[in-house]
């Protein structure tokens, strides 16, 4: 109705609006012909330049594409603008534009590969990757796009971590696979692409995101994996990562094919040991949201949680009671928690301590001190004491986390007169003292090695890697007050 009714001002408008619902609705031949016709009738409407530069983009057309944007004011900015530099054709002057095209198809120059890229697939591979990642930045992807890049930033204090995870590979490429974008990319826009991006496209529909193993590296060059889920080992192009990357670590990413190599789109996640386990049952799991995913791999930016061994966190809690049925209170809290000594009285399970008692009688009226280090034992060791002298009266109760306590401690280490390691007397203390951790260690559960002892591991040819890349990961020098490598290999036989 604007169209045909309206003033000529309003064609372009509603061209344009016209070709934005037919994009909408998938039918893409019809928005390319109403873009055209906003841009034949105001050669300067830049939404409409800027969409028929995106689908020059998809046919491989890069010269096509400069020539729109370039009529745009300041789109050079793009990184679009950028990317299609890459891809400009070779130009071939002994040709003429109705000479026979050079590729021997027969077809005119002019209509084969005058203004299209010449480069080989493996190099084209990741203009496809943009061109997907454009179409996934549409209107109808926004709400999940911004839905995920609020869980990848969730922590992050920066006041523009939401606005830099938009740009998070990982966030970008769960919209396109796992969320379905790449798939609505080929079905809509596949008639666009040149036929052995299309091809390739199809194919990445079908690479799954998994858990990798880097097995070498060839710094600058690429990396050999091996796919922990399938057991397939692949040669993967890659410059930058290989830099960083080092045998023995694993990551979690995407590996597609690109014509004669093999690449990596959307980003590589580091996976600690004792992830690889949840992870692959998520990656497993045809009901895992991408939600769920994502926030799995963003744990990882997270400050450390400090947690007590039934999985609560760790806080220092303490209450201090005045008490007056001194005599009754003795014999309910040794009822309760186990003969006191010297009137203090340890909450035990499993040889693990939870909590602690202690009567004071040096002051009048006496009290009952409480100690714990969750919240949950803390409210059990209350209740006991309401239970044991109902006439019990809180005086005193604080609860900090043990984040804060370990921040306060580093800050009271700075002593004006430095501990020697090198007195005997300090040096024995010390040598006794972590000698004694080391034995405690090996028998703890640790979360990298999947909540299993050091012990277990070293006895299951299946975990015994874990433990050896764990112990690798420490410091390897002999120093006083720190745990010897060395002693740890010896006790568990490695």
């Amino acid at each position: 109705m604007l169209r045909d009714r309206g003033p000529r001002k309003i064609a372009p408008t509603a061209h344009w609006l016209a070709g934005k619902a037919a994009e909408l609705d998938g039918r893409t031949a019809d928005a390319e012909r109403h873009y055209e016709r906003a841009v034949s009738v105001d050669p300067s409407w830049d939404e409409a330049l800027e969409a028929l530069a995106r689908f020059a983009s998809d046919r491989g057309e890069a010269v096509r594409a400069i020539g729109l944007l370039d009529r745009v004011e300041g789109a050079y900015r793009e990184p679009l603008y950028d990317l299609l530099q890459m891809f400009l054709p070779v130009n071939r002057p002994d040709l003429g534009r109705n000479d026979r095209c050079w590729c021997g198809s027969g077809r005119k120059y002019k209509a084969c590969h005058l203004g299209k890229a010449e480069h080989p697939l493996e190099q084209r591979a990741g203009w496809l990757y943009q061109k997907a990642g454009s179409f996934a930045q549409g209107i109808e992807w926004r709400p999940l796009l911004i839905s995920l890049a609020q869980i990848r930033s969730s922590h992050d204090d920066d006041p523009f971590a939401l606005y830099h995870a938009l740009d998070d590979p990982l966030v970008a490429d769960v919209v396109m696979f796992e969320c379905g974008a790449f798939a609505r990319f080929v079905a809509e826009r596949g008639v666009l692409l040149p036929a052995d991006e299309l091809l390739l496209a199809q194919q990445w529909l079908l690479a799954e995101r998994s858990v990798h193993e880097v097995e070498a590296v060839r710094p600058g060059e690429g990396v050999t994996l091996r796919d922990v889920r399938t057991g397939d080992r692949l040669e993967v192009t890659e410059g930058t990562a290989s830099r960083q990357l080092r045998a023995g670590d694993f990551f979690c990413a995407r590996v597609v094919p690109a014509g004669s190599t093999m690449q990596i789109f959307g980003g590589i996640e580091p996976i600690e040991p004792g992830q690889r386990g949840r992870l692959i049952e998520l990656l497993d799991s045809e009901s895992t949201d991408p939600e769920d995913l994502v926030e799995f791999l963003s744990a990882r930016f997270a400050p450390p949680r400090l947690v007590t061994p039934d999985g609560h966190p760790m806080v220092a809690c303490r209450a201090v009671f005045e008490v007056s049925d001194t005599a009754g209170i003795r014999r309910r809290l040794s009822r309760r928690f186990g003969a006191a000594d010297a009137d203090r009285w340890t909450w035990t399970e499993q040889g693990s301590v939870l909590g602690v008692l202690n009567l004071a009688r040096n002051t009048d009226p006496w009290v009952l001190e409480v100690e714990a280090m969750n919240e949950p034992r803390f409210e059990s060791l209350v209740d006991a004491v309401g239970a044991a002298d109902p006439g019990a009266r809180l005086r005193e109760q604080t609860r900090t986390p043990a984040a804060e306590l370990m921040a306060q401690a580093q800050e009271n280490v700075r002593s004006t007169h430095p501990v020697d390691p090198e007195d005997p007397a300090i040096a024995t203390a010390l040598y006794e003292h972590i000698r004694g951790y080391e034995q405690q260690w090996l028998d703890d559960s640790i979360p990298a090695l999947g909540d299993h002892t050091p012990r277990e591991c070293a006895a299951d040819p299946t975990r015994r890697d874990d433990l050896i890349r764990l112990l690798d990961s420490f410091p390897q020098e002999e120093r006083p007050g720190a745990m010897s490598v060395r002693r740890l290999r010896e006790a568990l036989g490695l």
